[in-house]
Parts: C-alpha cells; sequence; structure tokens
C-alpha cells in the first residue's frame, strides 16, 4: 500500500508542477519572442531501478524542463526598430549576468542613443559592444535585412553605425532559460556568428504558445492531478480502517 501511496503523491506533485509550467507559458502568449517551457516525466518501475533508484517504491518525477524553439508566428508592424529572425538564430544582449540570448526584437532607442529591447538590454554588435545611435534630429533610422544599422539624413546621405550581430547555437540544449525572455550559454555551448542573417525588419516574432493547446494540457493536468487526490484520500481511509480494527497477535 505504500508503494500506491507513493505513486499517487509523486504524481500529484509533477502534475502540480506541469501546471505551473503550463501558467508560464500562458502569461507569456503574448510576449514577443517567447518560447515555450516544457517538461517530460520518468517512471521507476522495473528492474533494479525498483532497489536501487526507487527503494522498492514506485513512483514517477520530473525527469527535465526543456524549451520548444520552433519558430512563432511573424506580425507585421510596420516599425524600422521591430526586427524578426528568419530561421535559427539568436540577438546578443547585454546584462548584469553577463552576454545572453534573445529571439525578442522588439527594439528601441535609448535616452544615451544605445539600441535596446523592449526589455532595455543593450543589443550587441558583431564585437561584442553596444550599438550606439548618435543624437540628431536630423536623421532617420534604418535597418537592413543583415542587421546593419543606419542613419539617414534628409539630404540623403547614408552613415553606418553598426550591425546587429546574430548568432547560432551549436545544440540548444545547452542553452538555460533566465528570466522573460532571455537565454545563458552552458558550459561546452558553442556560439556561432551567422555572416549573412536574414532578418525581417517591420515584423516581430510572436511567442509560439499555443493557447488552445496549452488549455488542453492543463485540463488533461487537472483532472490527472485531481485522480491522484482521490487516491490519496482513498489511501488515507483505508489507513484509519486499518487502525480502528488494529493487529492480531
Amino acid at each position: 500500500m505504500v508503494s500506491g501511496k507513493y505513486c499517487a503523491l509523486t504524481g500529484a506533485i509533477s502534475r502540480e508542477q506541469r501546471l505551473a509550467n503550463i501558467s508560464t507559458n500562458l502569461a507569456n502568449i503574448n510576449t514577443v519572442g517567447y518560447k515555450k517551457s516544457r517538461m517530460c516525466f520518468e517512471s521507476l518501475l522495473k528492474g533494479e531501478l525498483q532497489t536501487t533508484d526507487a527503494k522498492g517504491i514506485n513512483y514517477s518525477r520530473v525527469r527535465e524542463n526543456f524549451t520548444e524553439f520552433a519558430e512563432g508566428a511573424m506580425k507585421t508592424t510596420s516599425n524600422p526598430l521591430d526586427l524578426a529572425i528568419h530561421g535559427d538564430g539568436f540577438f546578443k544582449v547585454q546584462t548584469l549576468d553577463g552576454t545572453q540570448y534573445t529571439r525578442r526584437g522588439d527594439f528601441h532607442v535609448g535616452q544615451d542613443g544605445t539600441l535596446l529591447t523592449g526589455n532595455d538590454m543593450p543589443v550587441l554588435d558583431e564585437g561584442n559592444a553596444p550599438i550606439i545611435i548618435p543624437n540628431t534630429d536630423t536623421s532617420k533610422i534604418s535597418v537592413n535585412s543583415l542587421g546593419e544599422v543606419s542613419i539617414l539624413s534628409l539630404e540623403g546621405g547614408r552613415e553606418s553605425v553598426g550591425k546587429i550581430a546574430v548568432y547560432t547555437i551549436n545544440d540548444t540544449a545547452s542553452l538555460k532559460r533566465e528570466t522573460d525572455t532571455l537565454f545563458s550559454l552552458k558550459e561546452g555551448g558553442q556560439e556561432t556568428l551567422t555572416e549573412e542573417p536574414k532578418i525581417a525588419v517591420g515584423k516581430l516574432e510572436s511567442s509560439n504558445v499555443n493557447m488552445t493547446a496549452e488549455m488542453a494540457l492543463m485540463i488533461d493536468c487537472s483532472r490527472t492531478f485531481e485522480s491522484c487526490q482521490k487516491v490519496l484520500k482513498t489511501y488515507s481511509q483505508i489507513g484509519q480502517k486499518q487502525d480502528e480494527l488494529g493487529t492480531i497477535g
């Protein structure tokens, strides 16, 4: 009976964790460049695992959290500083914890002329330096599909002020999810500068969270959680009856 009780308990805990995971995805359904988080489970049920890892008790647990990096839908904004990457790749930004990566491309210019992401992180160029756009009233900012940033004067002149770097990662499993839409590179992960990135100007990449799919997962997970609770309640009632009956001998 103890084995079954632990199985139901760990099942309830893991489903509660999954519900929190789904809730986070739904909360970021409108976050630019957000990548949905997923969980996979494992059960220790067979062979030597029962006497070693599980110590005779069958239970389930969360094996790992991982991110699905599938590309989100492109939304046209016509804002020249809204950028989206077609295919693989990440923008590189400077944070308080070092350089990190993001697909979030709702850029704007800070008061000091620094090109920033929507969450106010400096966007880096190919030399890992922030991109500074001169403060002038007679210029207009222009970004092309390769990430080259220029200012256009009223007289028609063009001056290049930097190039937004786009990097691919050798294995996305080496990316660790940080806050918001940011990812850091784990030890052993490798970045590669994309010489000719495919950047869509005037567009934003939407979150890759599908509301219908997430709601279906939430309902299924809630029902499983409720089932585990009912099993735990039944075991509790059986235990009470055992105490009332006592033991023989």
